[in-house]
């Protein structure tokens, strides 16, 4: 299955990748056809131009044997005879070739707007001939005007004296040697040249469909006996691993809680059995009980990470009050922050309503900010935990007067197996899963979780959560301070956990 994924993959890779290449290709090739199509036609029209010329000046050099073979004045010019040899070529073909001048002496000399422009750089001397594409209807044409200057055979019907009458009849225009006598015009079809090209379009376009795709099929054999099939082979390899070692992770965890949980139970009988008289029983038992909760709490943390990566976890919908779930904070991390001599503090909002959600998702995600709290707080600190409800959104707010972290380490708190204020590894010897779990759980639950801190002068973790409340149905007289835990004033909404880390004291 993963392979028909990879192979639809790649073959969706190499088709984009192909069409890509075709376009910047055909692009390429119509901008390369175009000029060469423009370099055929003015081959062409230069060979027909140079022909037309030839026979020009063969009539121009036996015009003395013509005129004494047929008397004085023959009446065949070179002019004539090239003129009639143009109008019988136009006439046999789709080609246009005739002769123009500036101030033609008849109407079929007239020069047309693209033939005066020709004539006009020709009179400024820029260019000797001068070309372009037309559009006549539906076809395109090649418009060629070639130069034709004044020959020294040319002078007695064109040069001087300006006015006199030549021997065809015409006035003489005073023209010398070298000056622009007029210009030979050639009008083209470009449809058989177009046609040709288009031709050569689609065998490139085939060409190139199949060159494509016999690469296309290659690599794709090649990919997936050297490389595809390895690779999916190992992953599937690895996979299974993976998952044996997370099954194994799972039930290890599973195994050591078992243990743990008659620790506690014996510890808590042992410390309502024991006598009142010997307090350093008392403490033996209170350091007992304080290890065994860090050990559990360690191993919670890596079941919830494994099942995570497993993605077996799933959240509970339940009625909770968070009375209860402060209760049990105080109960759990209580005696950590008695042992590290550091106050801890619970406020809870007196209008709190009860909530829907998953109780025990909830107690990790706090237990685990404020173990993080406890663990970077130095003896004789503190670390206050705020819990209220405003705008839909269960907040959750730590902080401490810790050693804080530094601006630089503050995006990769939340990874796993990194722990503040070191990078790489936990020095107060956690597991560097906690904040990871927290922001993964704030995730699963909607909400989000964000930190505040300055360096030396502590820090604040502040969860959002969208819980939806349970309508209020306590009744009148009951309270709720009546749960023992020390509350805060109702913090305002902009107020809760806004101060920057560190900078306050608890009330």
């Amino acid at each position: 299955m993963e392979r028909r994924r990879l192979a639809k993959k790649f073959f969706l890779l190499a088709g984009v990748v192909s069409v890509l290449v075709l376009c910047v290709y055909l692009a390429w090739f119509y901008h390369a056809q175009s000029i060469e199509n423009d370099r055929r036609a003015l081959a062409e029209a230069r060979v027909l131009s140079a022909e037309i010329g030839a026979a020009w000046d063969y009539i121009d050099a036996v015009q003395p044997q013509i005129n004494r073979a047929t008397g004085e004045t023959s009446g065949i010019y070179c002019a004539v005879a090239a003129k009639d040899i143009a109008k019988r070529f136009s006439a046999g073909s789709a080609y246009s070739i005739r002769y123009i001048r500036g101030n033609p002496r008849n109407a079929e000399d007239a020069p047309d707007d693209f033939e005066r422009k020709a004539l006009a750089a020709f009179e400024e001397g820029v260019v000797e001939e001068y070309y372009g594409l037309e559009h006549q209807g539906d076809s395109s044409v090649f418009r060629y005007v070639g130069l034709l200057e004044i020959e020294d055979g040319c002078l007695p019907c064109h040069g001087d004296p300006a006015g006199e009458k030549d021997i065809t009849g015409y006035a003489k225009e005073g023209m010398a040697e070298g000056d622009v006598a007029g210009a030979v015009s050639i009008v083209m079809p470009m449809d058989s040249i177009i046609a040709d090209a288009k031709a050569d379009l689609v065998s490139t376009v085939v060409f190139f469909c199949v060159l494509m795709g016999s690469v296309t099929l290659v690599l794709a054999l090649g990919l997936r006996t050297w490389i595809t099939a390895p690779i999916v082979d190992e992953n599937k390899k690895l996979r299974h691993e993976a998952e044996d070692q997370s099954n194994f992770l799972t039930i290890i965890t599973h195994e050591l809680k078992t243990p743990l949980s008659s620790i506690l139970a014996f510890t808590e009988l042992w410390k309502e059995r024991m006598p009142d008289d010997s307090p350093e029983s008392r403490a033996l038992v209170n350091e007992v009980e304080t290890n065994a909760r860090v050990l559990l709490a360690m191993i919670n943390n890596v079941l919830d990470a494994a099942k995570l990566e497993a993605g077996t976890l799933s959240l509970a919908q339940d009625e909770f009050d968070v009375y209860d779930l402060s209760g049990q904070v105080k109960a759990t991390m209580g005696p950590l922050a008695k042992k590290k001599d550091v106050s801890f503090k619970v406020k809870v909002s007196p209008d709190t309503p009860l909530l829907l959600g998953d109780e025990e998702v909830l107690r990790r995600i706090v237990v685990n900010l404020v173990n993080n709290a406890l663990r970077f707080t130095d003896s004789g600190g503190w670390v206050e935990l705020q819990l209220a409800y405003r705008k839909g959104q269960f907040v959750i707010c730590v902080c401490d007067n810790g050693c804080g972290i530094p601006a630089e380490q503050l995006s990769r708190v939340f990874d796993r197996f990194v722990s503040a204020p070191h990078s790489e590894t936990t020095s107060e010897g956690g597991t560097g899963l906690g904040l990871s779990i927290v922001r993964n759980f704030s995730t699963m639950m909607g909400g989000n979780v964000s930190v505040k801190s300055l360096e030396g002068e502590g820090s604040c973790f502040t969860v959002e959560l969208p819980l939806p409340a349970i309508p209020d149905e306590v009744e009148e007289g009951d309270d709720a301070a009546d749960t023992g835990l020390p509350l805060a004033d109702e913090p305002s909404a902009d107020s809760l956990c806004s101060r920057e880390g560190g900078n306050h004291e608890p009330s």
